[in-house]
């Protein structure tokens, strides 16, 4: 039997599975955000760890013996070296990196300009700006932490050593701090003397691994959430690409080496077994399900079900620009979110139908970006996540995209991922078995023509040019 902890940002899922890889138990333990303000977001330490200590200890009454973890990516905290936090988990949608920015040495500044690996470094949300935003924050950190009494790191590293008592990061999650390189795992030097940070790391290790044991449940698995969807998916191929929707929508595809592009994508590590990498590239829009959990909350729908059915009333005449947390493609990263269309005749259905609208050309901006490294796409697309199981989103998907887009039986396909790799260290999988594909729910198919979804995306990429030009002009970036 083997145990899955899906640790995501809006809560903690377990999975059992068989040896045949079968669910054979889930529950899921909701766990909200803490929004301090505006740009500030995090989530409970405590809580979390004390979910994730609870769902270990069912995993092993249930005859659980290996388990696996996979985590919510990009977020970081500090803890004691008894696993008592410091702080809150900074999250990855948190904007309090933009104090951190403001405050950068003017030689920071000049490299930032000058090099497009910093420029993607020294953003807002990276993990090594939010941890000098923790270290200028928390009185005699750093003391403690080059003392050995306490560490900062990611959400990963968090887990990992409340379990096992070991100081310990996956590749997967190390590489997206900005203070590990994909390349060779090394430490990128020049990040932590400008921002000033100890180089006190944990060890890199594959994603399989001998972590250690809790309750004597041996941990043997530790992956990023999304890199986790792309193994469930068996998306290990150049080309290949999955996209996944929940609290965002994250788009993953597969390259032949390490990308490092000039465009606001991110190079990934998707897969690290023994020495062996495999390498992609990742874009994202911030705020998929969270603009709907927003739109529910302002009481535009009741609940999901009913979104759903006023998602099925779909006409294309409104739309939402899903930017609440900005854009990295292009780099819009203050633009606040906009709908467009709107009429005296304009109905929660045109709303709705303009959010899924959104999310689809964006996803489209991203895909095209990505087919400079990939050249063409293997289809279908996969999709999963909680937000896949709109029927509404994933057709409008197929339609802008021009691809057929595929989802799943189960959309829990990180957790899936998880078990795959279990499977793998049991010996009971191979290397080539992770690249099979999961079984097929609904296969989506586009129904536009060439001609009008190029039209669309002429459109669309025209209006964020526009909106670019505005926000460049200082008298207008309050209206935008």
């Amino acid at each position: 039997m083997y145990g899955v902890i899906d640790i995501g940002t809006t809560g903690v899922k377990l999975s059992i599975y068989d040896e045949d890889l079968r669910k054979t138990h889930y529950e899921k333990t909701v766990i909200g955000f803490e929004k301090i303000s505006q740009q500030r977001i995090e989530q409970n330490s405590l809580q979390i760890a004390n979910a994730v200590r609870g769902f270990v200890k069912k995993a092993r009454e249930k005859g659980v013996k290996k388990m696996g973890i996979c985590t919510y990516r990009a977020s970081i905290l500090a803890w004691r070296n008894d696993g008592t936090p410091i702080t809150n988990i900074i999250t990855w949608i948190d904007g309090r990196g933009k104090e951190v920015l403001e405050r950068l040495s003017p030689t920071a500044k000049f490299l930032k300009k000058f090099s497009r690996s910093l420029n993607v470094i020294l953003s807002p949300d990276s993990p090594a700006i939010l941890m000098r935003w923790v270290y200028s924050n928390v009185p005699r950190l750093i003391e403690e932490v080059k003392a050995g009494k306490a560490y900062v790191w990611t959400l990963d590293s968090y887990i990992l050593y409340i379990l096992t008592g070991k100081f310990l990061a996956d590749a997967t999650n190390a590489t997206l701090t900005g203070l590990i390189h994909p390349r060779n795992l090394s430490e990128i030097d020049i990040v932590f003397e400008l921002l000033k940070l100890p180089k006190i790391i944990p060890e890199v290790t594959g994603n399989t691994h001998s972590f250690g044991s809790f309750e004597d449940v041996e941990v043997s698995v530790c992956i990023a959430d999304q890199q986790a969807a792309s193994v469930g998916f068996g998306v290990l191929d150049k080309g290949e690409v999955q996209s996944t929707h929940g609290t965002g929508s994250f788009v993953e595809t597969v390259t032949e080496k390490l990308a490092i592009p000039t465009s606001g994508l991110v190079p990934i590590i998707i897969l690290r077994i023994d020495d062996e990498k495999t390498y992609g590239l990742e874009g994202f829009v911030r705020s998929t399900g969270s603009t709907l959990e927003w739109l529910m909350k302002i009481g535009l729908f009741k609940d999901y079900s009913e979104a759903e059915s006023l998602l099925k009333q779909f006409e294309k005449r409104v739309l939402l620009v899903p930017s609440l947390g900005g854009f990295r493609i292009p780099y819009l990263r203050d633009l606040r979110g906009m709908i467009l269309g709107l009429g005296l005749d304009t109905s929660r259905s045109d709303i709705l139908s303009g959010l899924a609208l959104g999310v689809s050309l964006h996803i489209a901006i991203i895909l095209n970006a990505m087919k400079k490294y990939v050249g063409r796409f293997r289809e279908p697309l996969f999709s999963g996540g909680g937000c896949s199981m709109s029927n509404a989103l994933l057709q409008t998907l197929a339609d802008i995209t021009g691809m057929q887009v595929a989802r799943p039986v189960d959309v829990e396909v990180s957790s899936f991922g998880v078990a795959k790799l279990l499977a793998l260290s049991d010996g009971k999988l191979s290397k080539k078995d992770l690249r099979e594909k999961p079984a097929i729910g609904k296969l989506f198919s586009p129904s536009f023509n060439h001609i009008d979804r190029n039209t669309m995306l002429d459109a669309y990429s025209k209006l964020l040019g526009v909106i670019s030009r505005c926000l460049r002009d200082q008298s207008l970036k309050k209206i935008f």
